[in-house]
């Protein structure tokens, strides 16, 4: 009997130690995945259409709201060091505006100003995007671009929206921001 005594003595200050412990400690998180979700695929020029008719109509719903008029006039300016996706985004985007009733000014002066970055983000996995594939046989990618569009008035945001679509790896470089190098003269000193 003695031993039974020694050991459940044993185990209860072995349990004290652990509830003791535990008390000052926080739980720990455990990780969770999101729900699954489903988001669109950049693949053609086609698809930067469509995701500038979907920016011009939110973007005119957004300055609604605000108290902006419908003819309140924008200017669209182009991201500096411009890829090849911001030059052909920033075309449909104004005709996509224009088609909707804006009015839209050719250069920058009094008036709402519309920016938007395309971000470029590399993750280490991959994910299921529905059968598009940058190879055959496969359906996963890598590369997601962050679409966020602003609307300034006077330094003040106006609206702002983001949305996040799936890239193909080898179309990463239409995304890609220009180097314009600026010619620099420099004064060679000899000995």
């Amino acid at each position: 009997m003695a031993i039974y005594q020694k050991l459940g003595l044993a185990v209860a200050v072995a349990g004290m130690a652990v509830a003791l412990t535990g008390c000052g400690t926080p739980p720990v998180p455990l990780t969770k995945n999101f729900a699954e979700s489903s988001q669109y695929k950049v693949r053609a020029a086609g698809h930067w259409d469509a995701m500038s008719r979907d920016v011009a109509a939110r973007t005119r719903d957004n300055l609604a709201r605000s108290g902006f008029n419908a003819d309140a006039p924008l200017y669209v300016a182009l991201p500096p060091n411009a890829s090849a996706f911001d030059n052909g985004f920033r075309d449909l985007l104004i005709t996509r505006l224009i088609d909707a009733g804006a009015k839209v000014q050719a250069v920058p002066s009094q008036q709402l100003e519309v920016t938007y970055n395309a971000q470029v983000v590399k993750t280490a996995g991959h994910a299921n995007v529905g059968g598009y594939s940058d190879e055959p046989h496969s359906s996963s990618s890598n590369t997601e671009v962050i679409l966020t569009t602003t609307v300034t008035n006077n330094g003040m945001f106006v609206s702002r929206e983001s949305d996040v679509y799936y890239l193909a790896n080898v179309d990463v470089p239409l995304f890609a921001k220009s180097t314009h190098f600026r010619p620099v003269n420099m004064k060679v000193v000899g000995q």
